[in-house]
């Protein structure tokens, strides 16, 4: 069974080692989506991952959600993989028992699965990416905005239709009558992995913010700045689980 991911990034280069060391366990092929990164996230790929495609577009230099979500919609089309994972730097598609989950996919092939979101925390940004980021940071929140279908089988699926952030989407089939078979993984957001790390993050996209963003208010947290961080931080302190073993 193939399966390939497709990953947006700017200015990832804490992160991407951590995610393509993820994804490669699983997946057949990787597709970095570079939007106008200025750090080396893509230098790092291409000296550390040769095998990992990378696809440039713009968006004005700018955080244009309205690009991305066209991104995101489009870029697996082509593919013929039996499975496309369409996510951001920080979501890990995870599985306790992720080999027999796989099993599981490829043996009854679902249009879409279930998924289930958390939001990960820690203090600081686990920056030894020679382990796994899931053996460093084990504790988050359920957060049902990251029920998001990324996964999802590109030969059943016409177009997936995500809305603003892929939070939502309106699969649309070529075959009226396919299903989802309830294999349920979990999207692990490791976004709030230190707050020094997100300050300057949030930072770098407050400047970006594009017209239409601001308009639209998508991406208004950024905007927030240290406020958004230090509440959700704040959160954490009373609410935080472990929800890797």
């Amino acid at each position: 069974m193939k399966i390939s991911a497709f990953i947006l990034c700017f200015n990832e280069s804490l992160m991407i080692r951590h995610t393509i060391n993820y994804y490669s366990k699983f997946c057949s092929d990787i597709t970095i989506l570079n939007n106008n990164s200025t750090d080396n996230s893509i230098e790092i790929v291409k000296k550390e991952y040769p095998n990992v495609k990378i696809k440039n577009f713009g968006a004005e230099n700018s955080y244009r959600e309205d690009i991305l979500t066209e991104i995101r919609n489009n870029c697996w089309k082509n593919s013929d993989a039996d499975y496309v994972i369409v996510c951001d730097m920080d979501e890990f598609l995870y599985s306790q028992d992720m080999d027999n989950s796989l099993k599981l996919l490829e043996k009854y092939r679902p249009a879409i699965c279930s998924v289930v979101g958390y939001e990960m925390f820690s203090k600081k940004f686990p920056k030894n990416n020679k382990v796994s980021l899931l053996d460093q940071v084990k504790h988050g929140l359920r957060n049902y905005r990251f029920d998001k279908t990324i996964i999802f089988n590109p030969k059943k699926v016409k177009h997936i239709n995500y809305d603003y952030g892929a939070h939502s989407c309106s699969p649309e089939f070529y075959d009226k009558k396919a299903e989802d078979f309830l294999i349920e993984f979990k999207l692990l957001h490791f976004k709030y992995l230190g707050k020094k790390y997100l300050y300057k993050k949030h930072f770098d996209y407050m400047n970006r913010l594009s017209k239409i963003n601001i308009q639209n208010k998508w991406g208004a947290e950024y905007k927030e700045g240290k406020k958004h961080i230090d509440r959700k931080f704040k959160i954490v302190e009373k609410h935080i689980f472990k929800i890797i073993p």
